[in-house]
């Protein structure tokens, strides 16, 4: 959309010092809302505790459960993240309506929105994401990389969407006032959840297809413009598979915060600066640990579904764009968007405005 400027090693943008006082003001004052935190370990971990809001992160949608197909399990994680999020009430804030996270914000709290990362515990009984509303989770991806009871995951090998079940599952969520997210749906189901769900949709963090081929971790053009018509909000993420990769051997290759720019950019050109957002996905604790557990998707997933995760390790994480890795360079976006050229309004929409905007629609 826009020319990138020149940098150094150091500086990854050549702003003027007006544009710097800007880009650091726009990062103060906007409402910054992260489409996907990826570790509860933020919530209780002491090193990694404030770095939410040391980022300036007025709100996060934090995956507290999903794939797991037992539901006792997954009402247990649900429960425990509402205890430490109240015994770390110094930093956090349970979100479960728009003004709540005004009363983070207020109070220089991070609002914790709970999420799942598929439906797998649904199995045939809808009535779970009932409970599940009421226990205050308000963002739901149905499927994560398998196909369940619902529909198929982005790492299935057919071209099958939504069941029936599925369908009705679309209909509750609505009903209940959850954000369906559409992350890890494979192409048709991704399509289904858009078109059977009469609020807007979000994809919490992915990339663009047209600029690296992760298959249903990328969404298609068509796929961006969907959900864009239809209300909702494309998240783009640093996740090192869905910005840069070889689209013939599925390499994963190492990106700079210019490449999480060019998604930004080209979503906007598809479907518009109100439809794009940002969703970090970056596990802080896990780079710096250097490995990642045996059931990460990357250890599990990566060596069957290269077209999904990549060619790389399956020991640690890929290493995430320069300039834009952790946390704690989250500002640097913020920089680079003004650098792009967007205005202050549009600045603020992708940092949380447009987020916002889905969620109060949703949640009323």
């Amino acid at each position: 959309m826009f020319e990138e400027s020149s940098a150094t090693a150091d500086e990854p943008f050549d702003l003027d010092d007006q544009q710097r006082s800007r880009a650091a003001k726009l990062h103060e004052v906007c409402e910054i809302i992260d489409g996907l935190v990826a570790g509860t370990y933020y919530l209780d971990d002491p090193e990694y505790r404030d770095r939410l809001r040391d980022a300036d992160i007025t709100a996060g949608n934090l995956t507290v459960g999903g794939p797991s197909f037992d539901y006792t399990d997954t009402i247990h994680s649900v429960t425990d993240t509402r205890t430490q999020i109240r015994e770390n009430d110094d930093n956090y804030l349970l979100v479960e309506s728009i003004d709540d996270i005004d009363v983070a914000s207020e109070s220089d709290r991070t609002g914790i929105v709970m999420g799942f990362q598929g439906a797998n515990w649904v199995k045939n009984d809808l009535s779970r994401i009932v409970t599940m509303a009421e226990l205050g989770v308000r963002v739901i991806d149905l499927t994560y990389n398998r196909g369940n009871t619902l529909g198929d995951g982005c790492c299935e090998r057919r071209d099958a969407g939504l069941t029936m079940l599925g369908r009705e599952a679309v209909g509750i969520c609505n009903d209940q006032g959850i954000v369906l997210d559409v992350s890890h749906c494979n192409d048709e189901t991704t399509m289904d959840v858009v078109s059977y769900s009469d609020d807007p949709v979000i994809a919490s963090h992915i990339g663009c297809r047209a600029l690296a081929s992760s298959q249903g971790r990328a969404k298609t053009d068509e796929q961006l413009r969907a959900i864009a018509d239809n209300g909702g909000v494309n998240c783009i993420t640093p996740f090192p598979p869905v910005i840069k990769q070889n689209p013939e051997t599925h390499k994963v290759q190492q990106a700079t915060i210019a490449d999480v720019l060019d998604h930004i950019d080209h979503a906007v050109d598809v479907g518009g600066v109100e439809s794009v957002a940002f969703g970090g996905d970056m596990s802080d604790r896990t780079l710096d640990q250097g490995s990642i557990s045996k059931g990460s998707n990357l250890n599990v997933w990566r060596e069957t579904h290269p077209e999904v995760y990549g060619e790389g390790p399956t020991d640690r994480m890929d290493s995430y764009p320069e300039h834009l890795s952790r946390y704690t360079e989250l500002s640097n976006l913020t920089h680079g968007l003004v650098d792009r050229g967007y205005s202050d309004n549009d600045v603020c929409g992708i940092l949380g405005g447009n987020l916002r905007r889905v969620f109060e629609e949703v949640w009323k």
